[in-house]
């Protein structure tokens, strides 16, 4: 028995590409590439049923970088309540001490 062909992820692309895009029928094609047909109708069942997940992680870029700027946002309004927390505590100190030498 001979080796198998192992075909990499672009040149099954070509292949399916030659099916999908060019109206090539499956057993033309396979016939080109010396395949069983089966493989070809597998291929193309794996390219669809995943092809899904290419456009989900698009979406959960976009969703990430929401994320982030919603944090940053977040994060800016934390540190400005700091700042009024820590004038305020300023102020309520300098009244203490004014006060504390009225008695």
């Amino acid at each position: 028995m001979g080796k198998r062909k192992r075909y990499t992820a672009e040149e099954k692309v070509k292949i399916l590409r030659n099916v999908l895009e060019d109206g090539k029928s499956i057993s033309q094609v396979a016939e080109q590439y010396g395949l069983h047909p089966n493989n070809i109708f597998k291929w193309r069942k794996q390219l669809f049923e995943e092809g899904v997940q290419t456009f989900q992680i698009k979406r959960s870029d976009i969703s990430g970088k929401a994320e982030e700027r919603k944090i940053a946002a977040l994060e800016d309004k934390i540190k400005q309540k700091d700042e009024v927390i820590a004038e305020l505590a300023e102020e309520l100190l300098a009244l203490k001490k004014k006060n504390s030498g009225l008695r």
